[in-house]
């Protein structure tokens, strides 16, 4: 097999394992302090690759659209594993994820001047009508805030990838610095203001003492994710390095129903295949 095949499907299942791992985590401590901790971890780990690859001087577009993205990527990531922590982990994935493939694309037609194909409206069409059957799915017992956080999940990484995409011209890597660096700041300031209380504290260390495992494991594998699409992307048409990488709520949906037994209704199955057909269909163009 192609070795950009493998890695489009490697950033897909780290992609995946991450989003689960960060869900799970959030399943034993709260949200906030989950991403903060997965965003600590993709930081030490960013760090530690740029001081490898020697990128040279930052340029200030770089630094300033990287920093932009990571608000909105850093929201973004507290509002998914929120989502992921009310179960129907499959379905705020999916979601998230189309509407994150959408949203730039979106952006580009309709402020930038770029042109869709049939196939990427077709896609937008899909993962629309996802979002739809995603609510219809609240009255089959799917919690309509888990439905509500992966909307806003999507927003945050739509607007995520368009401001790493200005920035990016200027030094993708330094882009990337910045923009963890900067939701890790911003989600970090968050954790910080949560209210605990001294009967609350011990409770919350204990709760944190079982999650630290998949809170490291979520940034460590969101890192990996980056690096393998990459990676891909150098090797394959980046937009069959996209198709492939877009398939991560597979991967999630896969490990919910294994490990949790997380289960979805009729329409919320549907969702999670619009959705992922949308992102295919959007990222081949």
């Amino acid at each position: 097999m192609d070795p950009g095949i493998l890695l489009g499907i490697g950033s897909a299942a780290a992609f995946g394992a991450g989003d689960f791992s960060g869900g799970f985590a959030s399943r034993r401590a709260p949200s906030i302090l989950v991403a903060a901790g997965a965003q600590v971890v993709g930081l030490a780990l960013l760090l530690l690759l740029l001081v490898l690859a020697q990128p040279g001087a930052p340029q200030l577009r770089a630094l300033a659209f990287g920093a932009l993205s990571g608000i909105f990527g850093g929201l973004g990531l507290v509002a998914l594993y929120r989502g992921l922590s009310m179960g129907s982990m499959g379905l705020v994935t999916a979601l998230s994820g189309a509407g994150s493939v959408s949203i730039p694309v979106l952006v580009g037609a309709l402020l930038l001047g770029n042109l869709l194909t049939p196939g990427q409206w077709l896609g937008v069409a899909a993962a629309a009508a996802a979002a739809a059957l995603a609510s219809g799915a609240t009255l089959q017992g799917v919690r309509r805030e888990a439905v509500a956080m992966g909307a806003l999940a999507a927003v945050g990484f739509g607007l995520w990838f368009v401001f790493l995409d200005q920035g990016a011209d200027a030094g993708a890597a330094w882009t990337l610095v910045a923009s963890r660096a900067s939701a890790t700041a911003l989600v970090g300031s968050l954790a910080l203001l949560l209210p605990l209380g001294r009967r609350r504290a011990p409770c919350l260390r204990s709760r944190l003492d079982g999650a630290l495992p998949f809170i490291v494991l979520a940034g460590a594998m969101d890192v990996t994710g980056n690096g393998a699409f990459v990676l891909a992307a150098a090797a394959l048409p980046v937009g069959v390095a996209a198709a492939l990488s877009g398939l991560y709520p597979l991967v999630t949906m896969t490990l919910a129903r294994v490990v949790l037994r997380d289960a979805l209704p009729p329409l919320g199955l549907a969702a999670v295949a619009l959705a992922v057909t949308g992102i295919v269909l959007i990222a081949i163009g």
